[in-house]
Protein backbone atom coordinates (compact mmCIF):
# COMPACT_ATOMS: atom_id res chain seq x y z
CA UNK A 1 0.00 0.00 0.00
CA UNK A 2 1.43 3.43 -0.80
CA UNK A 3 0.03 5.83 0.84
CA UNK A 4 1.69 8.92 -0.22
CA UNK A 5 4.70 10.34 -2.09
CA UNK A 6 6.61 13.24 -1.74
CA UNK A 7 9.28 14.21 -3.89
CA UNK A 8 9.77 16.85 -7.19
CA UNK A 9 7.19 17.36 -9.49
CA UNK A 10 8.90 16.23 -12.81
CA UNK A 11 6.64 16.24 -15.23
CA UNK A 12 3.17 17.12 -15.82
CA UNK A 13 0.03 15.96 -18.68
CA UNK A 14 -3.12 16.05 -19.06
CA UNK A 15 -4.31 13.22 -17.24
CA UNK A 16 -1.20 12.45 -15.01
CA UNK A 17 1.84 13.34 -13.18
CA UNK A 18 5.44 12.29 -12.88
CA UNK A 19 6.88 12.49 -9.23
CA UNK A 20 10.51 11.83 -8.53
CA UNK A 21 11.24 9.97 -4.96
CA UNK A 22 14.51 8.83 -4.38
CA UNK A 23 15.64 8.37 -8.00
CA UNK A 24 12.51 6.94 -8.88
CA UNK A 25 9.69 8.56 -11.15
CA UNK A 26 6.20 7.70 -10.34
CA UNK A 27 3.76 8.11 -12.61
CA UNK A 28 0.16 8.40 -11.65
CA UNK A 29 -2.90 9.64 -12.87
CA UNK A 30 -4.86 12.28 -11.18
CA UNK A 31 -7.91 14.37 -11.77
CA UNK A 32 -7.97 17.64 -13.08
CA UNK A 33 -8.22 19.52 -9.70
CA UNK A 34 -5.02 18.12 -8.77
CA UNK A 35 -3.35 18.27 -11.95
CA UNK A 36 -3.94 22.53 -11.15
CA UNK A 37 -3.13 22.26 -7.56
CA UNK A 38 -0.15 20.57 -7.61
CA UNK A 39 1.77 23.58 -9.56
CA UNK A 40 4.56 23.75 -11.85
CA UNK A 41 7.05 21.54 -12.91
CA UNK A 42 9.89 21.33 -9.92
CA UNK A 43 7.86 21.84 -7.24
CA UNK A 44 8.26 19.47 -4.10
CA UNK A 45 5.06 18.06 -3.83
CA UNK A 46 2.90 15.76 -1.48
CA UNK A 47 0.78 13.38 -3.35
CA UNK A 48 -2.27 11.15 -1.40
CA UNK A 49 -2.04 8.00 -3.48
CA UNK A 50 -4.09 5.14 -4.04
CA UNK A 51 -2.60 2.29 -5.39
CA UNK A 52 -5.64 0.12 -8.13
CA UNK A 53 -4.66 -4.02 -9.18
CA UNK A 54 -6.53 -3.47 -12.43
CA UNK A 55 -6.78 -6.79 -15.07
CA UNK A 56 -3.37 -5.75 -16.61
CA UNK A 57 -1.20 -5.07 -13.66
CA UNK A 58 -1.50 -2.18 -10.76
CA UNK A 59 -1.79 1.76 -11.41
CA UNK A 60 -1.13 4.43 -9.40
CA UNK A 61 -3.63 7.45 -8.61
CA UNK A 62 -2.76 10.66 -7.42
CA UNK A 63 -4.89 13.37 -5.38
CA UNK A 64 -3.67 16.97 -3.86
CA UNK A 65 -6.22 16.49 -0.66
CA UNK A 66 -7.20 13.44 1.70
CA UNK A 67 -10.69 14.71 0.57
CA UNK A 68 -10.08 13.73 -3.12
CA UNK A 69 -8.56 10.52 -1.96
CA UNK A 70 -11.32 9.74 0.32
CA UNK A 71 -13.85 10.23 -2.03
CA UNK A 72 -12.18 7.98 -4.81
CA UNK A 73 -11.90 5.51 -2.76
CA UNK A 74 -15.76 5.58 -1.98
CA UNK A 75 -16.55 5.91 -6.14
CA UNK A 76 -14.47 2.95 -7.07
CA UNK A 77 -15.87 0.64 -4.63
CA UNK A 78 -19.58 1.47 -6.25
CA UNK A 79 -20.88 -1.56 -8.98
CA UNK A 80 -19.90 0.03 -12.63
CA UNK A 81 -17.81 2.91 -10.83
CA UNK A 82 -14.67 2.04 -11.96
CA UNK A 83 -11.14 4.86 -11.57
CA UNK A 84 -11.73 6.15 -14.73
CA UNK A 85 -14.93 7.12 -14.01
CA UNK A 86 -14.05 8.57 -10.62
CA UNK A 87 -11.33 10.39 -11.98
CA UNK A 88 -14.09 12.38 -14.36
CA UNK A 89 -16.07 12.80 -11.49
CA UNK A 90 -13.42 14.80 -9.60
CA UNK A 91 -12.23 16.54 -12.39
CA UNK A 92 -15.58 17.54 -13.08
CA UNK A 93 -16.74 18.64 -9.32
CA UNK A 94 -14.97 19.88 -6.33
CA UNK A 95 -15.15 17.24 -3.35
CA UNK A 96 -17.86 19.72 -2.04
CA UNK A 97 -19.51 20.04 -5.22
CA UNK A 98 -20.56 16.76 -5.11
CA UNK A 99 -21.21 16.09 -1.97
CA UNK A 100 -23.47 18.70 -1.74
CA UNK A 101 -25.09 17.40 -5.37
CA UNK A 102 -25.43 13.81 -3.82
CA UNK A 103 -26.99 15.23 -0.32
CA UNK A 104 -29.19 17.32 -2.44
CA UNK A 105 -30.39 14.91 -5.07
CA UNK A 106 -29.40 17.37 -7.81
CA UNK A 107 -29.77 15.11 -10.99
CA UNK A 108 -29.12 18.06 -12.83
CA UNK A 109 -25.61 18.87 -11.30
CA UNK A 110 -24.51 15.00 -11.46
CA UNK A 111 -25.34 14.73 -15.41
CA UNK A 112 -23.76 17.91 -16.29
CA UNK A 113 -20.08 15.56 -14.97
CA UNK A 114 -18.01 13.84 -17.48
CA UNK A 115 -19.90 10.29 -18.90
CA UNK A 116 -22.27 10.73 -15.91
CA UNK A 117 -25.68 9.93 -17.66
CA UNK A 118 -29.50 10.21 -15.38
CA UNK A 119 -29.21 6.70 -14.10
CA UNK A 120 -25.94 6.58 -13.07
CA UNK A 121 -26.59 9.83 -11.41
CA UNK A 122 -29.61 8.37 -9.82
CA UNK A 123 -27.75 5.19 -8.52
CA UNK A 124 -25.09 7.56 -7.11
CA UNK A 125 -27.68 9.03 -5.34
CA UNK A 126 -29.26 6.36 -3.92
CA UNK A 127 -25.75 4.57 -2.85
CA UNK A 128 -24.27 7.54 -1.69
CA UNK A 129 -26.42 10.02 0.03
CA UNK A 130 -26.07 8.48 3.52
CA UNK A 131 -22.35 7.42 3.16
CA UNK A 132 -21.25 10.93 1.94
CA UNK A 133 -23.38 12.63 5.06
CA UNK A 134 -21.33 11.02 7.46
CA UNK A 135 -17.88 11.94 5.72
CA UNK A 136 -15.63 14.85 7.71
CA UNK A 137 -15.21 16.46 4.48
CA UNK A 138 -16.03 20.53 5.23
CA UNK A 139 -18.96 20.37 2.44
CA UNK A 140 -21.66 18.69 4.41
CA UNK A 141 -20.91 21.24 7.44
CA UNK A 142 -21.34 23.99 4.99
CA UNK A 143 -24.41 22.43 3.69
CA UNK A 144 -27.40 22.74 5.45
CA UNK A 145 -29.21 19.84 5.60
CA UNK A 146 -32.85 19.18 6.51
CA UNK A 147 -34.06 16.68 8.83
CA UNK A 148 -36.37 15.15 6.15
CA UNK A 149 -38.19 12.14 8.45
CA UNK A 150 -37.35 13.76 11.79
CA UNK A 151 -40.07 16.83 11.14
CA UNK A 152 -43.37 16.72 10.34
CA UNK A 153 -43.56 20.12 9.23
CA UNK A 154 -40.17 19.57 6.73
CA UNK A 155 -41.92 16.70 5.19
CA UNK A 156 -44.90 18.43 4.67
CA UNK A 157 -43.44 21.29 3.07
CA UNK A 158 -41.82 19.35 0.45
CA UNK A 159 -44.84 16.95 -0.37
CA UNK A 160 -46.96 20.69 -1.06
CA UNK A 161 -44.00 21.79 -3.00
CA UNK A 162 -44.03 18.85 -4.95
CA UNK A 163 -48.05 19.12 -5.69
CA UNK A 164 -47.51 22.24 -6.58
CA UNK A 165 -44.79 21.21 -9.52
CA UNK A 166 -41.54 21.33 -7.89
CA UNK A 167 -39.65 18.42 -8.43
CA UNK A 168 -38.28 16.54 -5.52
CA UNK A 169 -34.78 17.70 -4.85
CA UNK A 170 -35.81 21.40 -6.01
CA UNK A 171 -38.26 21.17 -3.36
CA UNK A 172 -35.92 19.91 -0.69
CA UNK A 173 -33.62 22.61 -1.70
CA UNK A 174 -36.21 25.55 -1.35
CA UNK A 175 -37.07 24.13 2.04
CA UNK A 176 -33.58 23.41 3.28
CA UNK A 177 -32.63 27.30 2.60
CA UNK A 178 -35.86 28.51 4.51
CA UNK A 179 -35.18 26.47 7.90
CA UNK A 180 -31.19 27.81 7.63
CA UNK A 181 -32.21 30.73 7.47
CA UNK A 182 -35.38 30.81 9.96
CA UNK A 183 -34.37 31.98 14.01
CA UNK A 184 -37.02 29.64 14.91
CA UNK A 185 -38.16 25.98 13.29
CA UNK A 186 -41.18 27.50 11.44
CA UNK A 187 -44.55 25.34 10.75
CA UNK A 188 -45.20 23.77 7.13
CA UNK A 189 -47.63 27.29 6.09
CA UNK A 190 -44.65 29.18 6.77
CA UNK A 191 -41.89 27.05 4.79
CA UNK A 192 -44.17 26.70 2.05
CA UNK A 193 -44.33 30.40 1.73
CA UNK A 194 -41.26 31.46 2.23
CA UNK A 195 -40.25 29.15 -0.18
CA UNK A 196 -43.13 30.08 -2.86
CA UNK A 197 -41.63 33.91 -2.24
CA UNK A 198 -38.15 33.06 -2.97
CA UNK A 199 -38.94 31.67 -5.63
CA UNK A 200 -41.28 34.41 -6.67
CA UNK A 201 -44.27 31.64 -6.97
CA UNK A 202 -45.08 29.76 -10.03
Amino acid sequence: MIAFVEGELVDKQPDGITVSVGGIGLYMDVPLSSLQALGPPGSQVRVETVLHAREDGMQLYGFATVDEKRLFEVLITLPGIGPGVALNILSGATVAEFTAAIINEDVGKLVSLPKIGRKTAQRLIMELRDKLASMDTGAVEALPVAPTGESPAVDDAIMALVSLGYDHPEARRLVIRVMSESPEPPDAEDIIRSALQSRGGR
